[in-house]
């Protein structure tokens, strides 16, 4: 089943961008799509992915790596929210598919 999560990070956004750079250009499997922009308080990500599993697997094996390399490991983020998506519509393809 289909997964997203909706985290807000107390970065601005030019770090989040310079997160992305440093996990890096390899291909994020089990991503379907990921978007951010600035919030209130920091900012925001949104990430779909096509398993809770593949969400897991990227935080622990790139991510927690990039952002504890850059030195921003300090401390959990602002919110988190998590989803189920049992259904995804796929905007390039049009497809419809239950997960």
């Amino acid at each position: 089943m289909a997964y997203a999560q909706i985290i807000e990070f107390d970065v601005d956004l030019d770090t989040h961008i310079r997160i992305g750079e440093a996990v890096g250009d390899e291909p994020i499997q089990g991503l379907i799509v990921h978007a951010g922009g600035a919030s209130d308080r920091g900012v925001y990500s949104l990430d779909v992915w096509e398993s809770k599993d593949a969400a897991e697997r990227f935080l622990s094996e790139r991510l927690m790596p990039a952002v504890e390399a850059m030195g921003l490991a300090d401390g959990p983020p602002l919110s988190v929210q998590d989803y189920e998506l049992p259904y995804v519509v796929r905007g390039s393809t049009g497809e419809r598919a239950p997960h």
